[in-house]
């Protein structure tokens, strides 16, 4: 039962995502959100495992993948749209679906990480 509630969590953020960030995401952010968060992802998720590339389709691991590369992506694209680090700071400051959205992204990868659906 809790695989299914954390599907439609990721479901729900993913969409939440497609309205939010769209048609912020350049394809630089894109380009490099696809090689950080791999690599986030193996860095701290799987530790250094190389089983990155053995995932499964939607368990908790492929999901967790999905919002590091998400979150990668995300914070290039506010870092891109700042152009400095304090305006990038200070966009995350003004509590807006931007910051929202970076905290959903942050949720559900503890709640798929923590909880192991």
């Amino acid at each position: 039962m809790k695989s299914w509630v954390q599907i439609l969590i990721f479901v729900l953020i993913l969409g939440f995502f497609s309205y939010v960030a769209w048609d912020s995401i350049t394809k630089e952010a894109a380009f490099f959100g696809a090689l950080a968060g791999p690599t986030l992802h193996w860095a701290l998720t799987n530790k250094g495992n190389k089983n990155v590339i053995y995932i499964k389709p939607l368990t908790a691991g492929w999901r967790v993948l999905i919002y590091d590369i998400l979150l990668a992506t995300w914070i290039i694209a506010l870092y891109q749209s700042a152009g400095n680090f304090d305006a990038f700071l200070d966009s995350l400051m003004a509590l807006s679906e931007k910051t929202a959205l970076l905290m959903a992204l942050v949720g559900g990868i503890f709640i798929d990480y923590g909880v192991e659906g």
